[in-house]
């Protein structure tokens, strides 16, 4: 049944997001040409108007799709599950686990693939060289190296990428698990959804400040400066995280499902 949701999900997103991530793939190979070309050196006004043009739009279709993927899935969550859809989606046998975990891993497939291409877009842009392969590895290991880990190696690097993934997973509970208890008021659920992301977003800053201050005391003990969060605690973090939000998603939806 799982396998039937994911494919349903997918089936229910891939018509507009497809073409959105096409998007990204199009502009970048017209914004690498027009970089590559010498039109300031022409001192062609309609040929310096046109390359101008064609970079702002590339910059406005990479938030344009950034944003609205996100927006996008959002919507989805809330319409397909507290929406008018929600009312068919909850009379199937299945088991409430197998919902929220269709509707997660696609919509995070969809913001990894997205966030991917961006990034390799970026890099694709902005490479002299020509070796893309060392500049995504070097990316990584300077993420990993900026998170306080002294010995960049293979396995550092390896778990920085996890981490990552595992905080993504985070990020979308996060919003999943807002819009749920955003449901349990009466009135006013999509302002009710929001007020939650407020609170929970001001206590993670809170338990940062404390991740911070600890390290810091730390640091001064040991007389070394770690400034960035390391690998484990994010890895660690992102874990209690996804987990946290994720029994509230679930709760919520087998025990307080309110579709009125």
């Amino acid at each position: 049944m799982l396998a039937k949701l994911i494919k349903y999900e997918w089936q229910s997103t891939w018509k507009l997001l497809v073409p959105a991530n096409l998007l990204i793939v199009v502009m970048t190979i017209l914004a690498c040409i027009t970089v590559r070309l010498d039109v300031f050196d022409a001192y062609n006004e309609g040929m310096i108007f046109s390359v101008i043009a064609i970079i702002l739009t590339y910059v406005g279709s990479m938030f344009v799709v950034m944003i609205g993927t996100g927006i996008y899935l959002i919507y989805r969550f809330y319409t397909s599950t507290y929406g008018e859809q929600g009312y068919l989606l909850h009379t199937l046998p299945v088991d409430k686990h197998y919902i929220v975990v269709a509707k997660v891993l696609v919509s995070t497939a969809w913001v990894m693939l997205s966030t991917c291409l961006i990034y390799l877009s970026v890099l694709l842009l902005f490479n002299e060289e020509g070796d893309i392969f060392t500049q995504i590895i070097d990316s990584i290991k300077g993420s990993a190296m900026w998170s306080g880990t002294e010995d960049v190696n293979a396995f550092a690097v390896i778990m920085t990428l996890i981490a990552g993934v595992v905080l993504m997973f985070a990020r979308i509970l996060k919003v999943t698990a807002c819009i749920s208890l955003g449901q349990l008021s009466n009135n006013h659920k999509l302002l009710a959804a929001f007020g939650f992301y407020f609170l929970v977003y001001i206590a993670q800053q809170i338990m940062n400040g404390i991740y911070y201050a600890i390290l810091g005391y730390i640091n001064k003990i040991t007389g070394d400066w770690y400034y960035g969060k390391s690998w484990e605690y994010s890895l660690l973090s992102g874990l209690i995280y996804a987990v946290v939000f994720y029994l509230v998603t679930w709760y919520i939806m087998d025990k307080k499902l309110n579709l009125e």
